[in-house]
Parts: C-alpha cells; structure tokens; sequence
C-alpha cells in the first residue's frame, strides 16, 4: 500500500450549515388611515392603539376635545376617521361633535360606555356615522371604522360627481341664451361681488348658483338655505345658529349656515319669502362681515360670499313693503335672469337627452318617433327644466326593458305631462278647471293600468296614497 504524506492530502471539508445570502430590505409598507382617538382613558388609548395598529391603522391620540380640535387644524393631511369619547372632562365629545363645522370635517364614529341612549342619539344626529359601547368589541368597532370609512369615499364621490355636473361646461343648452349665460358666469364667478338669480320655478337657479361658486375659485364650500321650507320661527337659528342656553331646547352650541359657509359661499333660496325681521339680520352681516349666533354677544368673523334667488318680483315686494328696500339693492349687485324654457325650445332635445342619460343610463339609447321632437318644443313647460326632467322620469319608469322611447302618443298620450296639445286647450269649448280635470283623471287612469292598483299608482305617480285616493274619488274614477 502506498501512503502519502499528511501534508498531501486535502484537507477535510466541514459542514458549516446554509450558505446565507444578503436578503433586499423589505419595501417601506405604505402607512394605512390616519384615525384619530380622542378619549381621556389612558388605558383606552393603549387598548385601542394596539388593535387598530395590528389591523393596518395609523393611530393619532388626543386626550381632550381641545387637543383633538388642534390637531384638526393642524396643518398636513387631515386624519381619515376620528373615535370620539363621549364623557370627557372639561369639554364633552357631544360638545366637540357640536361645534365642528357641517358637513363634519371628518368622519366621526362616538365610542361611550356610560352614555345614555338620548346622548347617542342626540350624537348620531349631530353627523356621527355610528356609535359604539364600551368596551368594544373589535370585529364590532372595525366594522363600524370601516363601514365609516367606506361611507365617507362614497360621499365624496358623490359630492365630486355633483360639482362636476355643476360646472359651467355642463350647463346643458345650445341657445344663445345658455351661451351668454355661460359666458357671464365665466367672467362674474371669480369676483365677491353678491348677485341675484331671477327666473320662474324650475328654471335651475341653484345650478346656476353651483356653476358660480365653482368658478369663485373658493376654498370653501356651497352651503345652500331654501328660506321657504323652512318655518320662520326657525330660520334665525338655522342661518345664524346659537350657543348653548339660548332658548328651549337648546342643549349644545350650533354653528348656523352663514357660518358653515365660511371662506365659500351662502345661496340663500326663495329669499323672498324671508321675514323682514332676519332680512335686517342679513343686512348687517353683509355690511360688517360679521355674525352673531342666537344667546351670543360676540360677533364673528365670517368670509362669505352670499347669492340669492328668488322667483318673486322683489322690485314690486320692496315697493309694497315686503321686502326691505336697502337689502334689495345691496344683494342685487348683478342682477342674473334665467329665461323660461318656452323662449328657448332649441335647448329641449339636449335637455331630455342629458336627463335620458342621467335617469336611464348612458347605455339606454334615447329614441325619438317620428313627431316626437315637434311636440316637445310644441309645449310650453310652465314648470321649465323641472318638468322636463320629471317628464322624462316618467317615460323612464314606464319604458321596460326597452330603449326611453318618445313618442307623438307617449307625449299626448294620458301617461304624459301633455294630455292635450297646447293649440287644443285655447281653442277647446271647456273651461280652465275642466281641462285640467281631464288630464288628471286620465294620468291617473294611466297610472292605475300600469300599477295595478291605488298603491302602484302611488309610487309610479309619487304622491301620497291617501291623497291619491281622494282624487280617485272626487274624479268618478272606479278604484282598483
């Protein structure tokens, strides 16, 4: 046997486990929904920084409604939801949730396990989207956080789908009227300058408001009052809100609408149905700029910029005393008339075919018969773009399956707005009152077929079952 020296020989191998290889650093995880806990409970806190922590959160903590409201303000993206403590010391939850502005600046979802159920509710009206007790259980407070959250995109959305139809681009019509329209607002929207909007019922005056306060170019946001419907005895606190003790009733501090309009705009409604006692009101606020609220003795600062409309003639109210004279002319800076739809007919078929689009759907093709465009500018819609839209609503609910179709017989038909053609009511042997008897007892006829009974022809007719039965009555029609 031949032997080798030992330095001959190589050396031995050892196993010295897996060969490791430098790992790439992992990819920074892009941080979730900031959420805002307000709560006094240090041990709350904790709890609660833990649980949304390992569910993707990003938790920001106040303990007090001062410092919630800080961070609020704070410069940076704004928390995306905030978990509020109902009982806190020092300023409530219910208070804090009180005296944000409205449209709440976030989401809010109140969290209490000694509220009582009058405290949740009164919560839950002042725009909390839920409200969970205490201690919560985690697949019930995430639901809650996220149902909140989901709820709030779709609002934006929906707001942002509003606005964009808002715009003056999308004010539908190709008269010279429309034209001009949107050639003022164009050139009026960015100025601070208050302007009246005129026009019969019907004939889009809060669109034409949006349409300005877009082109304002405002940060704020359009917060739009209807002085008709709402009773006088609660418009003032409605418009300039009050503190807490007011009056009866008044359990927390409100923010009114003037002050929910600051840094955007305030489009005051029907504003010749407002009583001469707050129009006085309104004229102060806008020769100082300021507001007070209702049991308040501090003014407050506000930066407003106000529209109004009316479909009154506030020149003839002023003059019988109506209407105070000076606010008149401060408000009717540039005055804006929108002309009926009868004296613009070339602006119909666009309407009907962005109505079609919008009730229908885009991929619902709109067909008109033969005739059917003669007839829609054959008549006078005194109710305007609103009975246009209304009108097409109905062919809408009636059409099946099928494309929106228009026809001679749909628009003079008894399910139609037109029971008769214009040239027919003038020229007709019955009075006033007959005519329109006949075209409510046939809509209703037509209503019933295709309801089936008073109820179906409730919902298609959208009036009130009662109501509608009465009619039948007082009409001869016999009742399904």
């Amino acid at each position: 046997m031949l032997l080798l020296p030992s330095a001959a020989l190589p050396a031995p191998v050892r196993y010295a486990g897996p060969v490791e290889t430098p790992l790439a650093p992992p990819r920074p995880q892009a941080p979730g929904p900031r959420i805002l806990l307000v709560d006094d409970d240090p041990g709350v806190l904790k709890g609660l920084r833990g649980l949304l922590s390992d569910e993707g959160f990003s938790p920001v903590e106040a303990r007090s409604a001062a410092e919630a409201v800080r961070l609020l303000d704070a410069p940076g993206q704004p928390p995306a939801l905030m978990l509020l403590d109902l009982r806190m010391p020092g300023e409530t939850g219910l208070e804090l949730l009180a005296r944000l502005p409205r449209p709440l600046p976030v989401p809010v979802v109140v969290l209490s396990g000694e509220a009582s159920p009058a405290e949740a509710v009164q919560a839950l009206k002042l725009g909390a989207t839920d409200f969970v007790e205490k201690p919560p259980s985690p697949e019930r407070l995430l639901t809650a956080l996220r149902n909140a959250l989901a709820l709030s995109e779709l609002r934006e959305e929906q707001q942002r789908l509003q606005e964009e139809l808002a715009r003056p681009g999308h004010l539908v019509g190709d008269s010279p009227a429309m034209e001009s329209l949107r050639k003022l607002i164009a050139r009026v929207g960015p100025s601070d300058a208050s302007i009246l909007i005129t026009g019969e019922t019907g004939t889009g005056k809060e669109r034409v408001a949006r349409a300005l306060h877009l082109a304002s170019g405002r940060k704020g946001r359009l917060v739009a009052v209807n002085c008709a419907a709402i009773p006088s005895t609660l418009l003032e606190s409605e418009l300039f809100g009050h503190e807490r003790g007011a009056f009866s009733g008044a359990t927390t501090r409100r923010l009114g609408r003037i002050e929910q309009a600051h840094g955007g705009t305030l489009f005051l409604d029907e504003l010749g149905d407002m009583p001469l006692e707050l129009q006085a009101k309104l004229l102060r606020v806008l020769e100082t700029k300021e507001v007070e609220r209702l049991g308040g003795g501090l003014p407050i600062p506000v930066n407003v910029r106000i529209l109004a409309a009316t479909h009154r003639d506030l020149a003839l109210a002023v003059r019988e005393g109506r209407f105070r004279q000076d606010l008149y002319f401060r408000l009717n800076v540039l005055p804006l008339t929108l002309p009926p739809l009868r004296e613009r007919p070339e602006d119909i078929l666009p309407l009907a075919r962005a109505f079609a689009a919008e009730l229908a759907g885009p991929k619902v093709p709109l067909v008109l018969a033969p005739g059917a465009e003669e007839a829609l500018r054959a008549w006078p819609w005194p109710g305007n773009v609103r009975e246009l839209r209304n009108f097409i609503e109905r062919q809408n609910l009636l059409r099946g399956d099928g494309p929106l179709t228009l026809s001679p017989e749909s628009l003079t038909g008894p399910s139609s707005l037109m029971a008769a053609k214009p040239s027919s009511l003038v020229l007709g042997q019955k009075s006033y009152r007959e005519h329109v008897d006949d075209f409510e007892r046939t809509l209703i006829l037509a209503a019933l077929a295709e309801g089936g009974s008073i109820a179906g022809a409730a919902r298609l007719l959208q009036v009130d079952r009662g109501n509608l039965y009465r009619r039948v009555k007082a009409l001869g029609i016999p009742a399904t």
